[in-house]
């Protein structure tokens, strides 16, 4: 029964593939369909500006697959690339680029060519450094590459000007370059989960800045208490579980500014929810009322990355075991001949 349910997805495909050609059609959604390879129908979709390809088992992509010069968006994540398929290199018109969940460990040198790239997520695909050449992607307002295995940023990283959104959770940094500072467009900064020893100084010289999570680093020198007065225009400065988090000074003054979010050394109250210093348990997870009331955008930029992805890790052929339950499946591709 496996043969005949790739059958009609195969000639679902194909039809879809033909339907954008005929249509000159600007968007085609081919996730979740399982799919080890595309077909070669998918370079004559030359009006593309929108492909999905999340959620499959594709180890490559044809080169082919650069002709389409008008993409815009492309989501790739959740496949089986072993490496960073060159030809995505040539899409200069990209906005949008996932490839989040694969197993890419380099980057190109010609990613820089993405010069119209505003939002770039490589989660989690066991990435060992970010190319200089990233720079060149100026327009870049959403950069991110949790779960890796980085273990410093380039210093060219602070010509992105325009840049907004940056975690680098689960990571292996111990510092920051000191050209950091110099993204004054950013929000949000998420560098939960790494090696850093000490709060990085050049936080003070980012006004614009809302939400640092700092948490789970190793973080053993206590801030100069001028040092933190100076970032009271953060909503959130997350230091819970670094060795400073419970030393008595912190406590104190995360009581007396309560941007600043530590986790509490007396035990939660239950009826409230809440630490001694007032601040949500759960702060990271989501907003108190005044802070969504203020900037609600600000705050959804400041969403974890993992509820960002275009994609889950569902599988359509998990619980495939007759044909009463492949039926539903088949109906979707029959519906189209």
């Amino acid at each position: 029964m496996d043969a005949v349910c790739h059958f009609f997805r195969t000639n679902y495909i194909l039809a879809n593939c033909e339907d954008v050609i005929c249509k000159k059609a600007f968007s085609l959604n081919l996730s979740h369909y399982q799919m080890a390879e595309l077909p070669d129908i998918i370079e004559h979709c030359e009006t593309l500006m929108k492909l999905f390809l999340n959620q499959n088992k594709l180890t490559k992509v044809p080169s082919s697959l650069g002709n389409l010069m008008r993409l815009q968006v492309l989501a790739l994540d959740y496949n089986k690339l072993d490496e960073f398929p060159a030809c995505i290199c040539q899409l200069v018109r990209l906005k949008f680029l996932n490839v989040s969940c694969n197993n890419i460990c380099r980057l190109p040198p010609e990613l820089g060519h993405l010069t119209a790239l505003e939002t770039f997520w490589c989660n989690n695909t066991g990435l060992r450094r970010l190319p200089t050449e990233i720079s060149n992607c100026e327009r870049l307002q959403t950069l991110g590459v949790r779960g890796n295995r980085l273990r410093k940023l380039p210093d060219a990283l602070g010509k992105l000007a325009e840049l907004r959104w940056f975690t680098a959770e689960s990571n292996e940094l111990d510092e920051l370059p000191e050209t950091f500072g110099l993204l004054q467009n950013l929000i949000h900064l998420n560098l939960k989960g790494n090696r850093l020893n000490r709060l990085p100084c050049m936080l003070i010289t980012m006004p614009n800045l809302k939400f640092v999570f700092l948490n789970e680093n190793r973080i053993e020198l206590i801030p100069d208490r001028a040092e933190l007065e100076q970032l009271t225009f953060l909503r959130m400065l997350n230091l819970s579980k670094n060795p400073i988090s419970t030393l008595p000074a912190l406590q104190q003054l995360a009581q007396n500014q309560t941007n600043i979010y530590v986790e509490s050394v007396i035990e939660l109250l239950p009826e409230a929810g809440v630490t001694a210093n007032g601040l949500s348990a759960n702060l990271e997870e989501e907003p108190n009322a005044q802070q969504e009331q203020e900037s609600s955008s600000d705050w959804a930029n400041s969403a974890r990355t993992s509820q960002l992805d275009s994609s889950d890790e569902s599988n359509l052929e998990n619980t495939i075991e007759d044909l009463s339950v492949m039926l539903p499946e088949m109906s979707r591709f029959v519906t189209t001949f």
